[in-house]
C-alpha cells in the first residue's frame, strides 16, 4: 500500500507545467532557477493581465482601494450545512435576478453579505425576538 502523501505529490507532479513526463527527476536546481527568473517572465496568459496600463504609476494586482473586499475585516460564520446551502441558494437567486434585470449581478461578499448584515442590524428588534431575547418594550409591560 502506498503512502497517501506520495500519491498526492505524484498527482501534483503530473500536472506541473515544467514536468515533461519525467516524474522521477530529483534535480530541483532548475526549479529553483525558474523561481528566481519568474520576475522576468511575462505571465499575461496566466493572470489575465494584458499589460496595458492607463498610467505609468498603476501596477497590476489587487485593488488598492480601502473599500475593496480584500481590505475588509474577515468574520467567519459557522453555519449548519442546511443554513449554508440556503444562504448560498438565496445569493444565487438574487444574483440571477440582478443579471436578468440587466444590472450585471451582485458580488457575494461586497454586496450580498454586507446587505445581509445591514438588514440584521437595521432590524435589531426582530433579530432579538428571533433569538428569544426580551426587547425594551416587552420588558416595560
Amino acid at each position: 500500500m502506498s503512502d497517501p502523501k506520495d500519491e498526492l505529490g505524484q498527482r501534483f507532479d503530473d500536472r506541473r507545467p515544467d514536468n515533461e513526463g519525467d516524474s522521477d527527476s530529483t534535480d530541483n536546481t532548475s526549479d529553483a532557477s525558474n523561481l528566481n527568473d519568474s520576475d522576468n517572465s511575462d505571465n499575461s496568459d496566466n493572470t489575465g493581465y494584458s499589460g496595458s496600463q492607463t498610467s505609468s504609476s498603476e501596477k497590476p494586482g489587487p485593488d488598492p482601494s480601502p473599500d475593496s473586499t480584500r481590505n475588509r475585516r474577515q468574520i467567519p460564520m459557522y453555519l449548519p450545512e442546511a443554513k449554508a446551502s440556503q444562504l448560498n441558494s438565496l445569493y444565487e437567486q438574487l444574483d440571477g435576478r440582478s443579471k436578468v434585470a440587466g444590472e450585471g449581478g451582485i458580488e457575494k461578499h461586497a454586496d450580498f453579505m454586507e446587505a445581509v448584515v445591514a438588514l440584521a442590524i437595521e432590524h435589531e428588534e426582530d433579530l432579538a425576538a428571533r433569538l428569544g431575547i426580551e426587547t425594551d418594550s416587552e420588558h416595560r409591560s
